[in-house]
């Protein structure tokens, strides 16, 4: 009995150890990527390892794509040429699909043993 309580014990602070070192290791590596002379404004990614990404030099906007093996300046954005887009709308629906009704949707599936 003493030693399931001890496993118990030890299993509990090795999880509280390490949530605490993935927190401070975390706001760590968010400070190191900062640049007194460029900034990311935005990116998206296109595919494994594909990407492109709006970076901002001095006062400079320039559009590059990013590969596993180079990146290339597509073009310079002007600054009136940025500005925020809305988020794809179908029929005033979001096509993110809301967490509430997938779940309504799984209950009522397994509720039918799974068929339509």
């Amino acid at each position: 009995m003493l030693r399931v309580i001890g496993t118990f014990i030890a299993a509990a602070l090795i999880i509280y150890a390490s949530y605490l070192a993935s927190k401070y290791i975390g706001k760590g590596l968010g400070r190191g990527t900062g640049s007194r002379y460029m900034r990311l404004i935005d990116q998206i990614t296109l595919g494994q390892d594909r990407h492109m990404a709006i970076v901002q030099i001095g006062g400079k906007y320039l559009l590059v794509g990013v590969t596993s093996g180079q990146i290339n300046v597509l073009s310079e954005v002007q600054d009136e040429e940025l500005f925020p887009l809305e988020p794809d709308m179908e029929e005033g629906v979001s096509k993110i699909p809301d967490f509430k009704v997938m779940m309504e949707k799984l209950n009522d599936l397994g509720k039918r043993g799974g068929r339509k």
